[in-house]
């Protein structure tokens, strides 16, 4: 049992294409808050706590079958050119499940679930009944395991993306972090602003996942979008390329950089810094809502978000709205363009632009 005391919510399979010595013990990271980089950390102390998955071992062990499905993808993966529709859906499941597994997405599951118990108790005074109906506080293992429950339904989200596999053909080679998958927007936050709020089902995203310094992960919509360069089921990253995703993946990082073992690690850092001012905390806001008498639709409710003052006072009926927060990605993948005319659904509502998922109407 004491062996597995340690366990990685980024798996040491991946950790080690990364690797900086020849036995694969060790990488060099960078420490944003202290701005410190560290030749030769060992990969059993990074990305890791004491039980994270729990004690019982149900978590910690469900993960072995994919974590030896991702090295035995991303070896076969030497020959780029060889890559197939079934390889790039299980990189695409790999993807969901390194995102729902991170620290940092558990943490900011355990503060939503927080915060909405701080704004539904707002104006009343703690009792045993109220507490009674909350329930006890939730424990980290079981946040994981309650976000697990639900990848079956996420991948059916995300299963209509068009999936690459990036070949870094580039002087800079790609980073990871302690939260390597990640997703962004360029069509919400280049021209839907007042859609900020999207999720894994909005219209325009993409996600993207390091494999190694040298292979990256690319799913995107594609009624959305077109890749430049893309050939077939692969695409060439240049320059600017590779500098963008890295910056993307340092945004949406938690607190660790994993450095590619050669090339210029001063130069590599100082390029993530640019982005430095675009950098938040925390990518997800719960708000309150009251009921206005605006209707955009018949037959339907408006709300508008309210400060917790005004929601305590109000004697309307209320909603708790949870708002996505994601970082202005100052520079987005180059060679993902967006459409001259893209599709996509407008529902008129708060859950704003879906994905166009082909014969639906526009």
């Amino acid at each position: 049992m004491a062996e597995k005391k340690n366990q990685h919510f980024v798996p040491k399979v991946h950790l080690k294409k990364f690797a900086s010595d020849d036995k694969k013990k060790q990488i060099s990271i960078w420490l944003p808050k202290q701005d410190r980089v560290i030749l030769g950390a060992s990969i059993r102390d990074q990305c890791s706590k004491s039980y994270f998955y729990g004690k019982d071992m149900k978590i910690e062990e469900f993960f072995n079958s994919p974590e030896g499905m991702f090295g035995k993808i991303v070896d076969h993966l030497t020959e780029p050119q060889e890559v197939d529709s079934e390889t790039l859906r299980g990189l695409l499941f790999l993807w969901l499940l390194q995102h729902l597994r991170t620290e940092k997405m558990a943490k900011e599951h355990m503060q939503v679930m927080s915060a909405m118990r701080d704004k539904i108790t707002l104006g009343q005074d703690d009792n045993d009944e109220l507490n009674e109906w909350f329930g006890a506080p939730v424990a980290l293992p079981e946040v994981v395991e309650m976000t697990l429950d639900s990848a079956k339904h996420f991948f059916d989200v995300i299963s209509d993306l068009r999936c690459v596999l990036l070949v870094n053909r580039s002087k800079t080679d790609l980073v990871m972090s302690d939260n390597p998958a990640v997703s962004s927007n360029k069509l919400m936050l280049m021209r839907y602003m007042k859609y900020r709020n999207w999720g894994i089902g909005s219209a325009g995203l993409y996600v993207y996942m390091p494999l190694t310094p040298r292979l990256g992960f690319l799913a995107f919509d594609s009624y959305v979008y077109e890749l430049t360069g893309r050939n077939g089921k692969t695409c060439a990253l240049k320059e600017k390329d590779a500098i963008a995703l890295n910056q993307l993946v340092y945004l949406l990082s938690n607190s660790l950089i994993v450095l590619p073992p050669l090339g210029d690690t001063k130069k590599i850092v100082e390029s993530l810094k640019e982005v430095n001012s675009a950098k938040s905390e925390c990518t997800t806001r719960v708000n309150v809502a009251v009921e206005t008498e605006e209707q955009n639709i018949e037959e339907s409710k408006g709300y508008s978000v309210v400060s917790d003052e005004e929601f305590k006072n109000s004697k309307m009926d209320s909603i708790i709205h949870l708002e996505s927060v994601p970082p202005i990605v100052p520079q987005h993948l180059p060679k993902l363009l967006i459409k001259q005319r893209p599709k996509f659904i407008d529902t008129k509502s708060g859950a704003g632009l879906t994905r166009y998922r082909g014969n639906q109407k526009i």
